[in-house]
């Protein structure tokens, strides 16, 4: 069932707009409450020549920080003025030193050490004067990553397969 308008909180407005912005057409993240005044919206469709999956929750209609979920990444406690920036900066896919992903934000994958031994990826996305980050375990070796994920590799600490 599609999303009333009307009632569109403005967060889930401003994660629309940014789908927009990246040529999404008809973005409409269908919102809907989770209980004791909290909120869940998602999409899911084409991005950046992948197959993508988008999910915002927050605590209330006026929440200031959000969750975000882009695939199998979470971002916790996003601003929710920085919501559409970090959308962008993601799915924009430029280098990690911003140098033609624009002033609002950027975006970085990179191998690093999760307590000393175990390997993990960490997405790394900078919006204003704010930075987020969300790790996970490497994928298996020869497991493709989604192109966007690739569009973001930093090779600067190890192989684009995970293996340096």
């Amino acid at each position: 069932m599609a999303p009333r308008s009307s009632n569109k909180l403005p967060v889930v407005a401003g994660a629309e707009a940014a789908l927009r912005s990246l040529g999404v057409r008809g973005a409409l993240l269908d919102q809907r409450p989770a209980g004791r005044g909290h909120w869940f919206a998602d999409w899911s469709g084409r991005l950046a020549d992948s197959d993508v999956y988008l999910a915002v929750m927050g605590k209330s209609a006026t929440t200031r920080k959000v969750r975000l979920v882009l695939d199998d990444w979470i971002l916790e406690d996003v601003s929710a003025g920085h919501l559409g920036d970090v959308i962008t900066a993601v799915f924009r896919g430029g280098p990690p030193d911003g140098s033609s992903d624009g002033p609002r934000g950027r975006a970085s994958i990179r191998r690093k050490r999760a307590y000393l031994v175990l390997p993990v990826q960490v997405l790394r996305v900078t919006a204003g004067h704010a930075h987020y980050s969300a790790a996970k375990k490497l994928p298996p070796e020869g497991t493709r990553r989604s192109p966007w994920e690739e569009a973001l590799l930093d090779d600067g600490d190890g192989g684009r397969d995970g293996s340096g």
